[in-house]
Formats: C-alpha cells, structure tokens, sequence
C-alpha cells in the first residue's frame, strides 16, 4: 500500500506528503507486530499440538499393553510396574500442559478452547487407562493366589504320589482292611486333588 501511495504520487511529479508517509510507516510497524505474534501464536499451538498427540500415542500404547497377556506372572508383574510408571508420567505431563493452556487461554482464548478440548479428551483417556490398570493389578493379584494354591496342590499330589508309589512297591496284605481302606483314600485324594489342580490351571488361563 505505502509502494502504490508513492507510485501515484511519484506520477504526479510530487512527493509523498509526510503525514501520509508517517501513517503508512505505522501501519506498516503495526502489521509487522500482528505477523510475528501470528507467527508466533502458530508455534505455541504446534507445540501444544505436538504435546498432546505424544501423550496420546504413549496413552494409546499402554493401554494396548494393559490389554495383552503376558506368558507368565513374574513377568506380568514387571510389565504391570513399568506401564503404570509410564502412566503416572503422562499424568503429570497432562496436568503441566493443562495448567500450560490455562495460562494461554489470557492471550487467545479462541484457540485455547480448541487445546482445551483436546486435553479433555486425552483426560478422558487417561481415566480409562487408569481403570485398566486398577483392573489388570487386580487380575494379577488373583493370579497370584492362584498360583499359590496351585503351587501348595502340586506339592501335596507329589508327596501323595510318593506314599502311593511306596504302597504298590510294598508286599500288600490284601486281606487286610487297613492297607485296603488306605489305597482307596489314597486314590480318592488323587482324584479329588486332580480335579481340583485342573480347575486352578483353567483359571491360570483365563487370567
């Protein structure tokens, strides 16, 4: 605009009239500070922008971990350790760039309701997430029984399995009541302690 106010006067063989020139020099001042705090506005919202789509990709991934099964307890424990690190850690980070927007939302209150609304979202997620969490500490402790019991079955059936080994290499008397009553408790406590290991481990699949 201040080119074409000069060209126009420049044809008419006169010199650009100070005021207009003085004008012209502030609106030009003036538009050159609009465009650098657009520019500059552009960078905080692709920081916040780029913030927020890291969060959720690091939510997203815990929350697939959280959804897998893992071969064994010890290392479900593990597991379960570092994703709810992993998780608290994007807490935190949720929390700083929330309060971040808030401080933002004084100078551009338009496009913090944007942000806003992206932070409400990845909450929402990270509640989610958390739930999961609750969830998978809570199936791991019933595992964890599980295995327990499991463990004390195990030892009971081997020292059965041994006393029942021992009788059938023994001479039997098999007139004898006594030694009868006992084969017969013996096999039923197998069967029993069978059925029941069986269940334990149905259980131990299902977790």
């Amino acid at each position: 605009l201040a080119e074409q106010q000069q060209s126009k006067y420049l044809d008419l063989y006169t010199i650009l009239p100070s005021e207009i020139s003085m004008q012209l020099a502030e609106v030009s001042l003036a538009l050159g500070a609009i465009e650098d705090q657009i520019q500059k506005t552009r960078e905080i919202k692709e920081n916040f922008s780029s913030r927020i789509h890291d969060i959720s990709e690091k939510l997203k991934a815990v929350s697939t971990k959280f959804k897998e099964k893992s071969p064994d307890v010890d290392h479900a424990k593990e597991e379960v350790k570092n994703l709810v690190e992993d998780l608290d850690s994007c807490g935190r980070t949720l929390a700083e760039l929330d309060a971040a927007v808030q401080d933002f939302s004084r100078r551009n209150p338009f496009l913090a309701k944007q942000l806003s609304d992206a932070i409400s979202k990845l909450s929402e997620m990270h509640h989610h997430t958390s739930r999961l969490a609750d969830c998978r500490n809570n199936w791991l402790k019933k595992a964890v029984c599980y295995l327990d019991e499991y463990n004390e079955m195990l030892d009971f059936i081997v020292r059965w399995s041994e006393r029942a080994r021992g009788l059938v290499r023994a001479n039997i008397i098999w007139n004898s009541s006594v030694h009868l009553q006992e084969q017969i408790l013996i096999q039923t406590l197998n069967c029993l302690v069978f059925r029941s290991l069986t269940n334990m481990i149905l259980k131990l699949t299902f977790l």
